[in-house]
């Protein structure tokens, strides 16, 4: 393919996602010749690749901390949960029988039967019995560049620091605050409900 064909290919806009079900129908002289070892290990299967970048011939392609380079082929693009390997993720308690459990995604692959991405979990670097969906977990690693959010997240709540307690009620049990008949001794003079406002004393 020359360049001027090249240029004018409506190439898919990165970062995307898919899985390569089937070798690509180049054979191996679709994969760069330095990542041919790597490329065998990861496809074909079910594994759900991060593809990152295009330099004009090869896509770059990610799994985790492993990558590989590919010619255009077929493969099966499927929608990115905004989820990698290796983020750290909260797994909800289900109907309050669980405490929320804090893990790191070491797997990803995707589910025909469910149109979706099974995520396998290590949980103190041991691998969880069962796969979750997206829905289950709760991302919390930042990524800079993921999809946006198909949903506003909450707003917390803002406190205004006019509504601080003195602002509530106050409700004494004993009732009104009563002073005995006696006198309030205070340093500066003496204080009671006859003797008027505090005077201060005479100087000497």
């Amino acid at each position: 393919m020359n360049d001027s064909a090249k240029s004018s290919i409506d190439w898919p806009p990165l970062p995307d996602m898919g899985v390569y079900f089937a070798w690509p129908a180049q054979g191996i002289e679709a994969i760069h010749p330095d990542d041919r070892q790597v490329a065998e290990q990861l496809i074909p299967s079910d594994r759900v690749l991060h593809r990152v970048a295009f330099d004009g011939t090869y896509y770059t392609l990610q799994y985790g901390e492993q990558s590989f380079r590919i010619r255009p082929s077929l493969w099966l693009q499927i929608a990115d949960e905004g989820f990698r390997i290796g983020d750290r993720v909260e797994v909800a308690g289900r109907m309050m029988q669980a405490e929320p459990m804090i893990a790191t995604i070491s797997e990803m692959h995707y589910s025909q039967d469910k149109g979706a991405i099974e995520y396998t979990l290590d949980h103190h670097e041991m691998p969880l019995p069962k796969c979750f969906l997206a829905e289950e977990l709760v991302q919390l690693t930042h990524h800079e560049h993921l999809r946006p959010r198909d949903f506003d997240a909450p707003i917390p709540k803002q406190i205004d620091p006019g509504d601080g307690l003195s602002t509530l009620p106050l409700e004494l049990d004993a009732g009104p605050l009563e002073l005995d008949a006696g006198t309030l001794e205070l340093d500066a003079g003496t204080l009671d409900s006859e003797a008027g406002p505090l005077q201060p004393p005479e100087a000497g």
